[in-house]
């Protein structure tokens, strides 16, 4: 769960999820993604377990229960964002709009001090910092996370967000993909897309779309993405486990990616990379 070296401001570096059955959550995630497990705490009140991929971490699962703090709506995993200061991050959260659900706090893990946050729109992420650092030691492999998403609402709003917040910035690229759901359409989509800049953090890991009517009434959220072999397969995978298929596979620049609950209902999403050419 640790590194020698600190991350830059503004990175995402960790995923957790909260589980109100932490066996099934574990049961799921290995059969699809191939995940190994190693409890790090354990008591009466349930228990914080990592899990990892050929050795190296993934993320953190741990038991949800009654009373913990939490943002409304659906279940997601929720991104850990490194910072020099927990408390002085969720200060500047505070004057752009943000809201604190966990005050800066010493993680019972150990090793710094981390903060639960809304965005101004209403969307959970963690602000962590400490002498060690927090970082996912797979990212980008087979099985582990390989991008995160925002969806927003108020595309400067976020942007106004972000830079007090971690100095960093979403910037606009046009990009565009096949037709959603119809694979004898001609032509393709146009649509805008955002690049997540971190200073002096190569490469890009993360994006942001602008939700519009076609949305509905979708809270903003954040999204992750973990890697995968083929999104056909695992897509039917999720299915077979008891989970759910939200968006089928679908043709993006990159790969090809589904929107997907595991057997619990919490959302994420897997992708599948084209080779870099």
């Amino acid at each position: 769960m640790s590194s020698s070296s600190k991350p830059v401001q503004g990175t995402p570096v960790w995923w957790d999820l909260a589980s109100t059955d932490v066996d099934a959550t574990k049961k799921f995630y290995s059969e699809l993604l191939g995940w190994e497990w190693h409890d790090l705490m354990s008591s009466p009140q349930g228990v914080f377990t990592v899990a990892k991929v050929g050795g190296r971490t993934v993320g953190g699962v741990y038991t949800d229960n009654p009373g913990m703090p939490k943002a409304e709506g659906p279940t997601m995993w929720v991104n850990t964002y490194w910072v020099d200061d927990a408390e002085a991050a969720m200060n500047r959260a505070v004057e752009k709009g943000g809201t604190v659900l966990m005050p800066a706090c010493e993680d019972p893990a150990g090793g710094g001090f981390k903060s639960l946050l809304l965005t101004p729109e209403g969307a959970p992420f963690v602000v962590w910092s400490g002498d060690k650092g927090v970082e996912n030691e797979a990212y980008g492999e087979m099985g582990a996370v390989c991008w995160t998403e925002y969806y927003t609402r108020d595309v400067a709003g976020i942007n106004d967000f972000v830079g007090h917040l971690f100095g960093s910035r979403y910037q606009r690229v046009d990009l565009s993909r096949p037709p959603v759901g119809d694979e004898d359409a001609e032509g393709e989509v146009q649509y805008q897309y955002f690049w997540l800049k971190v200073p002096d953090l190569e490469p890009d890991r993360g994006g942001m779309m602008e939700m519009d009517a076609s949305w509905g009434d979708m809270a903003s959220h954040f999204m992750v993405y973990f890697r995968v072999e083929d999104c056909d397969a695992s897509a039917a995978k999720v299915a077979e486990l008891g989970g759910e298929v939200c968006v089928p596979p679908t043709e993006i620049p990159p790969g090809k990616f589904s929107v997907v609950n595991d057997s619990l209902g919490s959302t994420f999403s897997i992708m599948s990379l084209r080779p870099m050419e």
